[in-house]
């Protein structure tokens, strides 16, 4: 099976979180706007959607073993951009 990495990156801290496998784009996208939508203090995306961004970082074929990483990741979606208001 095929899985997008993906990660969320932070832009306050300039950093990206630990990396995720799933298992399409879509299934990530609506993680992260879940996440971002999901409301409690101590939710950092939900507080801040404006300092978070996923990112597509590459693909992995467990059937192989391989990676194919992207050169420069790309961004997927902006938390502002999903966030309900």
């Amino acid at each position: 099976m095929i899985s997008v990495i993906v990660s969320v990156r932070d832009t306050a801290a300039e950093a990206f979180g630990r990396p995720m496998y799933l298992q399409s784009l879509g299934v990530a996208i609506r993680s992260f706007t879940d996440e971002v939508n999901r409301e409690d203090k101590d939710n950092q995306l939900f507080n801040h959607p404006d300092d978070f961004d996923l990112y597509e970082l590459g693909v992995f074929d467990d059937s192989i073993g391989k990676y194919e990483l992207r050169d420069n990741p790309s961004v997927i979606v902006r938390g502002k951009d999903v966030k309900i208001k």
